[in-house]
């Protein structure tokens, strides 16, 4: 009971963090915004894009890495720890992205530039995950179709093993000393062979 609760003590903690850091920075925004408009300090309204900006950029770091945190300590008891490690470089990179980009916009004043850069992000975020979340829709597949089961032994691209473990990554699989991490991804779109099941419950599954 005591290990559950320190568990989610973590993530929580980051969650207050990641709500309290964004109220303070957008109430930040808003009080700047207020300041120039009523044009309480000239200086600021002199530089006013710097200051905004520079706001944004504070917010854009606190979100993405109380997100980064959030999403580490929530999945590092689901998953293996290299797949946890790419997810939250993932979620830094797009982080980092929108904020490079919500600054070049308001430095710049013009929108087109800000739909031109997030319009490059998008790409280069894609890229990036594409093997990511493609693991991800993949590990639903196998877990939703009941294609495998730890315990198994499956053969799949010549690899023949006992199945130890599904991650959102892989299926680990035994095979005589060595251990073999197949991507999902391999799982659905490559022939796997395995037993049939005696349960007369999943004898067709």
């Amino acid at each position: 009971m005591n290990t559950d609760n320190k568990s989610n003590a973590g993530p929580r903690r980051w969650i207050v963090l990641l709500i309290t850091g964004a109220f303070l920075g957008i109430a930040l925004i808003l009080v700047t915004l207020e300041i120039i408009h009523r044009n309480i300090i000239p200086v600021a309204v002199n530089q006013q894009k710097y200051i905004i900006s520079a706001e944004a950029a504070l917010l854009g770091v606190v979100l993405t890495e109380s997100l980064a945190q959030i999403a580490s300590r929530t999945m590092h008891e689901r998953a293996n720890k290299i797949f946890t490690a790419r997810f939250r470089i993932m979620i830094r990179i797009t982080g980092y992205l929108i904020a490079i980009v919500s600054v070049i916009s308001i430095l710049a004043s013009n929108p087109t530039l800000g739909i031109s850069a997030g319009a490059i992000a998008g790409v280069v975020i894609a890229f990036a995950t594409q093997n990511i979340i493609g693991n991800m829709l993949a590990a639903m597949t196998i877990l939703n179709t009941h294609m495998v089961q730890i315990g198994e032994e499956i053969t799949v691209s010549g690899v023949k093993g006992v199945v130890v473990d599904m991650t959102l990554a892989h299926v680990i699989v035994n095979v005589d000393d060595d251990v073999v991490y197949i991507p999902n991804t391999l799982m659905v779109s490559q022939t796997v062979r395995r037993k049939r099941r005696t349960n007369m419950l999943e004898k067709y599954k």
